[in-house]
Protein backbone atom coordinates (compact mmCIF):
# COMPACT_ATOMS: atom_id res chain seq x y z
CA UNK A 1 0.00 0.00 0.00
CA UNK A 2 1.27 3.47 -0.77
CA UNK A 3 2.95 5.40 1.98
CA UNK A 4 1.89 8.82 3.21
CA UNK A 5 1.27 11.21 0.36
CA UNK A 6 0.02 14.72 -0.30
CA UNK A 7 -1.40 16.25 -3.45
CA UNK A 8 -2.37 19.62 -4.86
CA UNK A 9 -0.70 21.93 -2.36
CA UNK A 10 -2.58 25.17 -1.69
CA UNK A 11 -0.37 28.07 -0.66
CA UNK A 12 -1.39 29.67 2.65
CA UNK A 13 -1.34 33.14 1.14
CA UNK A 14 -4.04 32.08 -1.30
CA UNK A 15 -6.17 30.66 1.49
CA UNK A 16 -5.83 33.90 3.37
CA UNK A 17 -7.32 35.90 0.52
CA UNK A 18 -10.43 33.75 0.06
CA UNK A 19 -11.51 32.85 3.62
CA UNK A 20 -14.72 34.62 4.60
CA UNK A 21 -15.67 33.53 8.12
CA UNK A 22 -19.37 33.27 8.89
CA UNK A 23 -20.99 33.44 12.31
CA UNK A 24 -22.07 30.29 14.16
CA UNK A 25 -25.70 31.28 13.62
CA UNK A 26 -25.11 31.47 9.86
CA UNK A 27 -23.32 28.12 9.79
CA UNK A 28 -25.93 26.38 11.98
CA UNK A 29 -29.22 28.16 11.18
CA UNK A 30 -31.37 25.22 12.34
CA UNK A 31 -30.31 25.08 15.99
CA UNK A 32 -32.08 28.31 16.96
CA UNK A 33 -31.62 29.32 20.61
CA UNK A 34 -29.13 26.49 21.11
CA UNK A 35 -26.57 28.78 19.46
CA UNK A 36 -26.13 30.43 22.85
CA UNK A 37 -25.16 27.10 24.39
CA UNK A 38 -22.36 26.71 21.86
CA UNK A 39 -21.16 30.25 22.53
CA UNK A 40 -21.11 29.39 26.25
CA UNK A 41 -18.81 26.43 25.57
CA UNK A 42 -21.31 23.58 25.67
CA UNK A 43 -21.39 20.62 23.25
CA UNK A 44 -24.51 19.62 21.33
CA UNK A 45 -25.08 15.97 20.41
CA UNK A 46 -27.60 13.85 18.53
CA UNK A 47 -27.85 10.77 16.30
CA UNK A 48 -29.76 9.28 13.40
CA UNK A 49 -31.38 7.01 16.01
CA UNK A 50 -32.89 10.05 17.74
CA UNK A 51 -33.65 13.50 16.30
CA UNK A 52 -31.16 13.39 13.43
CA UNK A 53 -27.83 15.10 12.78
CA UNK A 54 -28.44 17.62 9.99
CA UNK A 55 -29.01 20.54 12.36
CA UNK A 56 -25.64 20.13 14.13
CA UNK A 57 -23.34 20.30 11.09
CA UNK A 58 -22.48 23.55 9.27
CA UNK A 59 -24.44 24.13 6.08
CA UNK A 60 -22.72 24.06 2.68
CA UNK A 61 -19.75 22.20 4.13
CA UNK A 62 -18.01 18.91 3.40
CA UNK A 63 -19.25 17.38 6.63
CA UNK A 64 -22.80 18.50 5.81
CA UNK A 65 -22.63 16.45 2.61
CA UNK A 66 -21.44 13.48 4.66
CA UNK A 67 -24.31 13.98 7.14
CA UNK A 68 -26.81 13.95 4.27
CA UNK A 69 -25.42 10.62 3.11
CA UNK A 70 -25.53 9.20 6.63
CA UNK A 71 -29.14 10.24 7.13
CA UNK A 72 -30.14 8.31 4.00
CA UNK A 73 -28.10 5.13 4.62
CA UNK A 74 -29.74 1.85 5.56
CA UNK A 75 -28.44 -0.64 8.11
CA UNK A 76 -26.18 1.89 9.82
CA UNK A 77 -26.31 4.54 12.51
CA UNK A 78 -24.47 7.83 13.01
CA UNK A 79 -23.80 9.86 16.15
CA UNK A 80 -22.76 13.49 15.94
CA UNK A 81 -21.54 16.35 18.13
CA UNK A 82 -20.70 20.01 17.59
CA UNK A 83 -18.82 22.54 19.73
CA UNK A 84 -17.16 25.92 19.38
CA UNK A 85 -13.49 26.43 20.25
CA UNK A 86 -12.59 30.12 20.75
CA UNK A 87 -9.51 31.32 18.91
CA UNK A 88 -6.42 31.40 21.14
CA UNK A 89 -5.32 34.82 22.36
CA UNK A 90 -2.11 34.48 20.38
CA UNK A 91 -4.02 34.09 17.11
CA UNK A 92 -5.27 37.69 17.04
CA UNK A 93 -2.76 38.84 14.45
CA UNK A 94 -2.76 35.63 12.41
CA UNK A 95 -4.25 35.51 8.92
CA UNK A 96 -6.90 32.93 8.13
CA UNK A 97 -4.31 31.06 6.10
CA UNK A 98 -1.97 30.89 9.09
CA UNK A 99 -4.83 29.68 11.28
CA UNK A 100 -5.58 26.95 8.75
CA UNK A 101 -1.97 25.73 8.83
CA UNK A 102 -2.00 25.65 12.65
CA UNK A 103 -5.26 23.68 12.69
CA UNK A 104 -4.01 21.24 10.09
CA UNK A 105 -0.83 20.58 12.07
CA UNK A 106 -2.95 19.83 15.14
CA UNK A 107 -5.21 17.43 13.25
CA UNK A 108 -2.30 15.49 11.77
CA UNK A 109 -0.40 15.22 15.09
CA UNK A 110 -1.55 11.67 15.81
CA UNK A 111 1.03 10.97 18.54
CA UNK A 112 -0.38 13.82 20.64
CA UNK A 113 -3.69 11.97 20.91
CA UNK A 114 -2.16 9.52 23.38
CA UNK A 115 -3.86 10.03 26.74
CA UNK A 116 -7.22 11.25 25.39
CA UNK A 117 -9.82 10.75 28.13
CA UNK A 118 -13.57 10.37 28.35
CA UNK A 119 -16.11 10.55 31.16
CA UNK A 120 -16.68 6.98 32.36
CA UNK A 121 -19.94 5.96 33.97
CA UNK A 122 -18.37 2.81 35.43
CA UNK A 123 -15.66 4.97 37.02
CA UNK A 124 -18.26 7.17 38.70
CA UNK A 125 -18.51 9.74 35.89
CA UNK A 126 -14.84 10.61 36.22
CA UNK A 127 -12.26 11.03 33.44
CA UNK A 128 -10.72 7.77 32.27
CA UNK A 129 -8.00 7.25 29.67
CA UNK A 130 -9.45 6.22 26.32
CA UNK A 131 -6.43 6.29 23.98
CA UNK A 132 -3.55 4.40 25.58
CA UNK A 133 -1.21 4.51 22.57
CA UNK A 134 -1.24 6.56 19.38
CA UNK A 135 1.25 7.19 16.57
CA UNK A 136 1.63 7.51 12.80
CA UNK A 137 2.65 4.48 10.75
CA UNK A 138 3.88 4.18 7.17
CA UNK A 139 1.92 0.98 6.42
CA UNK A 140 -1.59 0.22 7.78
CA UNK A 141 -0.82 -3.50 7.49
CA UNK A 142 2.16 -3.14 9.83
CA UNK A 143 1.40 -1.57 13.20
CA UNK A 144 5.14 -1.48 13.98
CA UNK A 145 6.02 0.79 11.03
CA UNK A 146 6.07 3.84 13.32
CA UNK A 147 7.03 7.23 11.88
CA UNK A 148 7.06 10.79 13.20
CA UNK A 149 4.09 13.11 12.96
CA UNK A 150 4.24 15.27 9.82
CA UNK A 151 4.70 19.05 9.91
CA UNK A 152 3.32 21.55 7.40
CA UNK A 153 3.90 25.14 6.39
CA UNK A 154 1.14 25.00 3.76
CA UNK A 155 -2.27 23.35 3.70
CA UNK A 156 -2.74 20.55 1.13
CA UNK A 157 -6.04 20.17 -0.68
CA UNK A 158 -5.84 16.42 -0.02
CA UNK A 159 -3.68 14.30 2.27
CA UNK A 160 -3.67 10.72 3.55
CA UNK A 161 -1.84 9.24 6.50
CA UNK A 162 -2.05 6.04 8.57
CA UNK A 163 -2.17 5.57 12.32
CA UNK A 164 -2.11 2.98 15.07
CA UNK A 165 -4.14 3.47 18.22
CA UNK A 166 -4.75 1.29 21.25
CA UNK A 167 -7.80 2.11 23.32
CA UNK A 168 -9.32 0.66 26.48
CA UNK A 169 -12.38 -0.74 24.71
CA UNK A 170 -11.30 -2.25 21.37
CA UNK A 171 -7.56 -2.79 21.86
CA UNK A 172 -5.03 -1.96 19.14
CA UNK A 173 -6.13 -1.06 15.62
CA UNK A 174 -4.82 0.68 12.53
CA UNK A 175 -6.67 3.47 10.74
CA UNK A 176 -6.64 5.34 7.44
CA UNK A 177 -6.93 9.12 7.77
CA UNK A 178 -8.08 11.06 4.70
CA UNK A 179 -8.04 14.88 4.79
CA UNK A 180 -9.81 17.30 2.45
CA UNK A 181 -9.36 21.05 2.77
CA UNK A 182 -11.35 23.94 1.32
CA UNK A 183 -11.17 27.68 1.89
CA UNK A 184 -13.38 27.35 4.97
CA UNK A 185 -12.70 23.97 6.54
CA UNK A 186 -10.42 21.05 7.19
CA UNK A 187 -12.32 17.78 6.93
CA UNK A 188 -10.93 14.47 8.20
CA UNK A 189 -12.32 10.99 7.58
CA UNK A 190 -11.00 8.15 9.77
CA UNK A 191 -11.65 4.55 8.65
CA UNK A 192 -10.77 1.44 10.65
CA UNK A 193 -8.37 -0.73 8.65
CA UNK A 194 -8.61 -3.63 11.11
CA UNK A 195 -11.48 -5.36 12.89
CA UNK A 196 -12.35 -3.70 16.19
CA UNK A 197 -12.93 -6.37 18.81
CA UNK A 198 -14.16 -6.36 22.37
CA UNK A 199 -12.32 -9.31 23.82
CA UNK A 200 -12.95 -12.14 21.37
CA UNK A 201 -16.10 -10.59 19.84
CA UNK A 202 -15.80 -8.66 16.58
CA UNK A 203 -17.84 -5.50 17.23
CA UNK A 204 -16.95 -3.51 14.09
CA UNK A 205 -15.53 -5.20 10.99
CA UNK A 206 -12.66 -3.62 9.05
CA UNK A 207 -13.87 -0.67 7.00
CA UNK A 208 -17.24 -0.52 8.78
CA UNK A 209 -16.42 2.47 10.99
CA UNK A 210 -16.10 5.98 9.61
CA UNK A 211 -15.36 8.88 11.95
CA UNK A 212 -15.36 12.45 10.68
CA UNK A 213 -13.81 15.54 12.26
CA UNK A 214 -14.46 18.92 10.70
CA UNK A 215 -12.80 22.19 11.74
CA UNK A 216 -14.60 25.17 10.22
CA UNK A 217 -13.37 28.74 10.62
CA UNK A 218 -16.20 30.82 12.08
CA UNK A 219 -16.26 34.43 13.17
CA UNK A 220 -16.34 33.47 16.86
CA UNK A 221 -13.82 30.63 16.71
CA UNK A 222 -13.33 27.16 15.25
CA UNK A 223 -16.59 25.26 14.85
CA UNK A 224 -15.74 21.61 15.50
CA UNK A 225 -18.19 19.02 14.15
CA UNK A 226 -17.72 15.27 14.57
CA UNK A 227 -19.64 12.27 13.24
CA UNK A 228 -19.18 8.53 13.72
CA UNK A 229 -20.96 6.07 11.43
CA UNK A 230 -21.07 2.32 12.05
CA UNK A 231 -22.27 0.12 9.19
CA UNK A 232 -23.98 -3.29 9.26
CA UNK A 233 -24.15 -3.40 13.04
CA UNK A 234 -26.82 -2.78 15.67
CA UNK A 235 -26.14 -0.07 18.26
CA UNK A 236 -25.47 -2.69 20.97
CA UNK A 237 -23.67 -6.04 21.06
CA UNK A 238 -24.14 -8.71 23.72
CA UNK A 239 -20.91 -10.24 25.03
CA UNK A 240 -21.75 -13.03 27.49
CA UNK A 241 -23.40 -11.18 30.39
CA UNK A 242 -22.30 -7.73 29.26
CA UNK A 243 -23.82 -5.39 26.66
CA UNK A 244 -21.40 -3.28 24.63
CA UNK A 245 -23.11 0.00 23.74
CA UNK A 246 -21.41 0.71 20.41
CA UNK A 247 -23.34 3.92 19.82
CA UNK A 248 -22.28 5.36 23.17
CA UNK A 249 -18.71 4.07 22.74
CA UNK A 250 -18.20 6.08 19.58
CA UNK A 251 -20.06 9.10 20.94
CA UNK A 252 -17.49 9.09 23.75
CA UNK A 253 -14.68 8.59 21.25
CA UNK A 254 -15.57 11.56 19.05
CA UNK A 255 -16.25 13.65 22.17
CA UNK A 256 -12.77 12.76 23.41
CA UNK A 257 -11.29 13.75 20.04
CA UNK A 258 -13.20 17.03 20.14
CA UNK A 259 -12.03 17.80 23.70
CA UNK A 260 -8.44 16.97 22.70
CA UNK A 261 -8.62 19.30 19.68
CA UNK A 262 -10.06 22.14 21.77
CA UNK A 263 -7.30 21.70 24.37
CA UNK A 264 -4.64 21.71 21.64
CA UNK A 265 -5.91 25.09 20.45
CA UNK A 266 -5.41 26.74 23.84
Amino acid sequence: MKKVFATAILVSAVLCSVFAAQTVKQLLPRIGDYTNLLLEGQTLSNSTLADGIMHIVPQNSLIYKRAEQAAAEDNSFTVGIVALAPYPEGWKDMSDGEKAVAIFNIMTAVSRQKGITYISRTAGYKPKTLIEESFCISDPDNSKSRIDDPSFTEVPAEYTQFSYQKDNRFGGNTFILDYNCTEQEIFLKITNHTDMKYGFVNCVAAGKLSMFIDAHLAEEGVLVSCLATVYDRKPTVRVLFYTVDIEESFRRRITGLKDWFVDELK
